[in-house]
C-alpha cells in the first residue's frame, strides 16, 4: 500500500540562513551561523563527529527549536500545516506515544482534525508504507527495536509530510533490520524531500543526493556529491569522523584487537535459556581473560538478556552461571546516563569505592580524549560523550569481568575507534571483555564471537486480557460509579452501617476484577491506609484511647475509607487509559491537548518500572548500595526523575511534529459509545450512593 499522499501544492525548497542556537543548558552554541538549502525532493545525508549538531540541525528543520529552551536567531518558521514535517528521532520509544500500534499511527490525523474514516484510512495506509506486520492493538513499546523504529515512522507519514527529518534511523538495529527499516524509509520517502543523519554513511550512499558534512558548531566543511565528496576529500572525512582511515578495519581478529592472551575463564554460561526474555536456544559461553568476546545476531535474538544473565540481574530458566565476585564486575549499560551518579565527570569515574586510583582515572580521561571535559556535568554532554564516560569509569574499577551493552552506539567513525583501543587495552592487561554488539568493526575487532540466532519463534502478541463485564461499561460510567460511592461514604455514621455499606464490594470486585491477585493489590494500600486510620483513631480519638468504644470508632471510620475510596478504585482500575481519553476528549468535549497529553503521559507510567530496574542495578552493580540503601533508593530515584523529564521533552518534540501544538479542535480515531450495559452502570451508581444511607437506617 502507498504512504499517505501530500497536498497538491508544490513544497518549497527548505532554507537556513544564519542560524544560530545556544540551549539554555550551553556556555557556547551548537550551531553558530549556519547556512543551508536544500531543493525540494533532494535527499540529504548529514554526517559529521558526535556533538556537531546534527541532531539539532534536524530540529531547526523542523520548525521546532523551542524559544524557551535556548536563544537563537534565523529560526525557520514553523510548519504551515499540522505533520507538513516530519521528524523521527534517534530513540524511537521516545516517539512513540500511544498504547496500540494502531493508535499511535493515528495520533497526527487526529491532531488534524480529520474524519474518522480518513484516520482510519491514513494509519492503516502508513502502516503499510512502513512494513509494520504487528498486530494494531499491540503495544508498541513492547516490540523489537526494528519494529518501534518502523511504527515511529509510520506516524511520521501518516499525515503525508513535504519533509521526512530522520535521526540516526538504524543505530541500534542489527545488518538485516537496518536493511528492512532502510527500504521502508527509502519506498516511504519517495519524492519528498529526504535530510537523515547519520554516523554509518557507507550504506545510506547509494540513496542519497548529497552528503553534507559538520564540523564543530555545525560549520559546514564539505558539501557535495557523495562519492565525489569520499573520492577527493577522503582526509577531510577521515578528521571529520565520518570514515575511518583505509585499513583500519581488520578482517583478523589477531590484526584488530592485538594478540589475544590465553587466560583462564572468568566468566561464563553452560546450558541458559531465558525463554521469557525470548532467549530459548540453549547459549554456552566462556569468556577467558586476556580476550574481547562478542555477542551478536538479530534484534530480539537475547543479547541483552545474556548479559543480565551474566551479570546477575536476571535468574536462567535452565543451566548455570560462573561470574567473579561482585567487586572484579563492571558493566555499561545501553543508556550510559542511567549509571551516572556524580556532579563532574572526574567525580563520576572515581564514585565507585573500587575506583580509587585518582592517577590511573586520569590516564584514562586523557585516552578516551576526555581530559577537557572533567569538570563537565556528565548529564550536559553529548551522547557520544556520555557513552565514554560510562566504558572509562567501568575501566576505573580495574575489573576482572567487563560487560558493555551497545558501547558504540552513536559514536563517530573516530570514536568508536577510541572505544576499541580502551577495550582492547582492557584486554591486553587481563580484563575478560564481553559485549553485545550489532557494531561490524567491534566484530571484527573481537578475539571471540558468538553469533545468537533469531528467536526460534516469533514474539508472541500480549495476551489478550480476561474478559470481565466491566469491559462493556463506558469509562465515564466507571467514572460515575467511583464518584456516587465516594459521595455515598459521607452517610457511614455507625461502625454497623460502615461493614454493612461495604457489601456490594462482595458483588462489585468479580465484575471489575479480572485476577484475584490484581484485585489484591489494588486493594492492599486501602486496607492498609483503613487499619492506619483505625489504629489512629482508636489511640487519639474521643474515646479513651485503646478502648473497646475506642475501637469501635476506629472501625466505622476504617469503613467509611473503604467505601470511600475502594468501589472506585475497582472500577477505574479496568479503564483502558486510550478509552478514558476518547471518552473525556471526544464524549465531554474536554480541551483536546490537556486530554491527549494526559492519556501520553499515562501510557509511559506503565513503562517506568523497567527504566527503575535498570538504574538501580546499575548502581548495585557499581557498589554503591544495596538495593535497599537509603542512600541508593534516592539517587536512583532522582534519576529516574531526570530521565523521565528528559523522555518527556523528547517525546513532547515527537508529538509536536505530527501537529500536537495546535491541535486545539482534534478528532477521536474512536468513538465513545454509551450502551444498555451503561444504564445498568449507572443503576449501580446510583445503588452506591444511596446505599450506605440505607444500611444506616437499617442497623437504627
Amino acid at each position: 500500500m502507498r504512504a499517505p499522499s501530500r497536498p497538491e501544492t508544490a513544497p518549497a525548497p527548505l532554507r537556513l540562513q544564519g542560524l544560530t542556537w545556544r540551549p539554555l543548558t550551553r556556555r557556547e552554541p551548537t550551531i553558530a551561523g549556519l547556512d543551508l538549502e536544500i531543493p525540494a525532493g533532494q535527499r540529504v545525508l548529514l554526517a559529521g563527529a558526535s556533538g556537531s549538531g546534527k541532531s539539532t540541525v534536524l530540529r531547526a528543520l523542523a520548525g521546532l527549536l523551542d524559544p524557551e529552551t535556548g536563544e537563537g536567531s534565523g529560526l525557520a518558521p514553523a510548519p504551515a500545516r499540522p505533520g507538513e514535517r516530519g521528524l523521527l528521532l534517534q530513540n524511537p520509544a521516545h516517539a512513540l506515544v500511544a498504547a496500540s500500534v494502531g493508535r499511535d499511527a493515528a495520533f497526527g490525523p487526529e491532531n488534524a482534525a480529520l474524519p474518522r474514516s480518513e484516520i482510519r484510512a491514513r494509519a492503516d495506509d502508513a502502516l503499510a508504507a512502513a512494513r509494520v506486520d504487528l498486530d494494531p492493538s499491540r503495544a508498541p513499546l513492547e516490540a523489537s527495536g526494528g519494529q518501534q523504529q518502523r511504527v515511529a515512522l509510520a506516524g511520521a507519514l501518516a499525515l503525508g509530510p513535504d519533509l521526512l527529518l530522520l535521526d540516526e534511523p538504524t543505530s541500534m538495529l542489527d545488518a538485516a533490520t537496518s536493511q528492512q527499516v532502510r527500504t521502508a524509509i527509502l519506498e516511504a520517502a519517495r519524492d519528498r524531500t529526504l535530510v537523515l543523519a547519520e554516523h554509518r554513511i557507507e550504506p545510506w550512499l547509494p540513496h542519497v543526493d548529497r552528503l553534507v558534512v559538520l564540523g564543530p558548531q555545525a560549520e559546514v566543511l564539505a558539501d557535495g556529491e557523495p562519492l565525489a565528496l569520499l573520492r577527493e576529500r577522503r582526509a577531510l572525512l577521515v578528521e571529520a569522523g565520518v570514515v575511518e582511515e583505509n585499513g583500519d578495519r581488520s578482517t583478523s581478529a589477531d590484526g584488530a584487537a592485538g594478540a589475544a592472551h590465553d587466560g583462564p575463564v572468568v566468566a561464563a554460561l553452560r546450558g541458559v535459556t531465558v525463554p521469557a526474555r525470548g532467549l530459548r536456544d540453549t547459549i554456552d559461553l566462556e569468556v577467558p581473560s586476556g580476550r574481547i568476546t562478542v555477542l551478536t545476531g538479530p534484534s530480539g535474538a537475547g543479547k541483552t538478556t545474556a548479559l543480565r544473565v551474566m551479570l546477575g540481574a536476571t535468574a536462567p530458566a535452565t543451566g548455570s552461571v560462573k561470574r567473579p565476585e561482585r567487586e572484579r564486575i563492571a558493566s555499561v549499560p545501553q543508556n550510559p546516563e542511567h549509571s551516572f551518579v556524580a556532579r563532574t565527570v572526574r567525580e563520576e569515574v572515581l564514585a565507585s569505592p573500587w575506583a580509587g586510583d585518582e592517577q590511573f582515572a586520569a590516564q584514562l580521561l586523557d585516552r578516551s580524549g576526555l581530559a577537557h571535559l572533567a569538570g563537565a556535568h556528565p548529564s550536559r554532554l553529548s551522547g557520544g560523550e556520555q557513552r565514554r564516560v560510562a566504558i572509562v569509569a567501568a575501566l576505573a574499577q580495574r575489573p576482572s569481568l567487563l560487560a558493555l551493552d551497545e558501547p558504540t552506539v552513536g559514536l563517530d567513525a573516530r570514536r568508536r575507534r577510541e572505544v576499541r583501543d580502551l577495550l582492547t587495552e582492557a584486554a591486553a592487561q587481563g580484563c575478560a571483555v564481553l559485549v553485545a554488539s550489532h557494531d561490524p568493526e567491534l566484530i571484527d575487532h573481537a578475539h571471540e564471537t558468538l553469533v545468537l540466532p533469531a528467536s526460534a519463534e516469533p514474539a508472541a502478541p500480549s495476551a489478550r486480557a480476561r474478559r470481565i463485564p466491566a469491559d462493556a461499561l463506558n469509562p465515564l460510567t466507571l467514572c460515575l460509579i467511583g464518584i456516587l460511592a465516594a459521595l455515598g461514604s459521607f452517610a457511614v455514621q455507625t461502625w454497623q452501617g460502615g461493614l454493612l455499606a461495604l457489601l456490594p464490594l462482595a458483588l462489585l470486585a468479580p465484575l471489575a476484577v479480572r485476577t484475584l491477585r490484581g484485585g489484591l493489590l489494588r486493594l492492599v494500600p486501602i486496607l492498609l491506609s483503613a487499619a492506619g486510620l483505625a489504629w489512629t483513631t482508636a489511640l487519639l480519638g474521643e474515646a479513651p484511647a485503646l478502648s473497646g468504644d475506642a475501637w469501635l470508632l476506629g472501625l466505622k471510620e476504617a469503613a467509611r475509607i473503604m467505601v470511600f475510596v475502594a468501589p472506585g478504585v475497582l472500577a477505574l482500575g479496568s479503564v483502558e487509559v486510550t478509552a478514558l481519553g476518547d471518552a473525556l476528549g471526544g464524549r465531554l468535549r474536554l480541551p483536546a491537548r490537556p486530554v491527549a497529553a494526559a492519556v501520553v503521559a499515562l501510557v509511559r507510567v506503565g513503562h517506568l518500572g523497567r527504566q527503575w530496574e535498570i538504574i538501580t542495578r546499575t548502581r548495585v552493580q557499581r557498589g554503591l548500595g544495596s538495593p535497599a540503601s537509603p542512600r541508593l533508593l534516592a539517587s536512583s530515584t532522582l534519576a529516574l526523575l531526570v530521565d523521565t523529564l528528559r523522555g518527556a521533552e523528547q517525546q513532547a518534540l515527537a508529538m509536536d511534529s505530527r501537529g500536537f501544538a495546535t491541535a486545539t479542535q482534534r478528532t477521536w480515531a474512536e468513538p465513545s459509545r454509551l450502551s444498555r450495559a451503561d444504564l445498568v452502570g449507572t443503576a449501580l451508581a446510583v445503588g452506591l450512593l444511596v446505599w450506605p444511607l440505607a444500611a444506616e437506617l437499617i442497623v437504627r
